[in-house]
């Protein structure tokens, strides 16, 4: 008789609908470090990463506050942009030389403390260029860190040269809210989980604007019923 039973519940399990994993959505939050940690973040799932511009008033301070909620850090480093686009101080350049280049990274750092990754600020011109990518790398190489490719050009060659350093590494996938209103960010959610759907994972970029956080926490519970919220790094592929 109870080998009987056994076998019925087998029969029953292996008929069972198995229910599909959901694709899964890396969601950060950059260019913070201006201000203190905007109070509206605190209310977003701790599965939301942010990424903090070194040497800005707050950068520690807000690496920290996230640290206090279970968020992961990236270091959000900057780097030198095309021509005529907006600079950042402090970013790294075509001018520098390796040892200039990886102190500064070093400097950064220590500035945002317990970061898992590094994403670029800008960097239109100097993702481009394989050089400094490798001095950028090896240096990311030597704390374990992985590294997103922000792709703020087609012709970033950041991604293409971290997985040669062996570093675990992603790409941004779809960029939140480079228009500001409700609908368009609405619109670019729906891309990010057709783009999970896709991939498997995406990775999605927004920044810490009040429209922003505001349609992100509205949007919130009918997103992860179609996508499941994951830290940085859970998106970190190693290959």
């Amino acid at each position: 008789m109870q080998r009987i039973v056994t076998v019925t519940t087998l029969l029953l399990l292996l008929l069972a609908p198995t229910v599909a994993a959901k694709p899964k959505l890396a969601l950060i939050i950059d260019d913070l470090g201006y201000d203190l940690m905007p109070r509206d973040i605190a209310k977003l799932p701790s599965e939301i990463s942010v990424s903090v511009i070194p040497f800005t008033e707050f950068d520690t301070a807000v690496a920290l506050t996230a640290l206090s909620q279970q968020r992961e850090i990236l270091l959000h480093l900057p780097m030198q942009s095309a021509p005529h686009a907006p600079s950042e101080p402090n970013q790294l350049t075509l001018d520098m030389d390796k040892v200039e280049m990886q102190n500064a990274i070093l400097e950064a750092l220590y500035r945002v403390p317990h970061a898992v990754a590094v994403n670029n600020h800008m960097g239109s011109l100097l993702t481009q260029h394989k050089e400094p990518m490798h001095w950028i790398m090896e240096t990311l190489h030597t704390k374990q860190l992985g590294f997103i490719d922000s792709r703020t050009t087609p012709s970033t060659v950041a991604q293409k040269i971290a997985k040669q350093h062996g570093l675990a590494n992603n790409r941004r996938h779809v960029f939140l809210d480079h228009l500001q209103t409700e609908d368009f960010i609405l619109q670019q959610l729906e891309l990010a989980i057709q783009q999970a759907n896709h991939r498997g994972i995406a990775v999605v970029i927004a920044h810490p604007l009040p429209i922003t956080l505001d349609t992100l926490q509205k949007a919130l519970p009918a997103l992860q019923e179609q996508v499941d919220l994951i830290p940085i790094s859970q998106a970190l592929l190693n290959k």
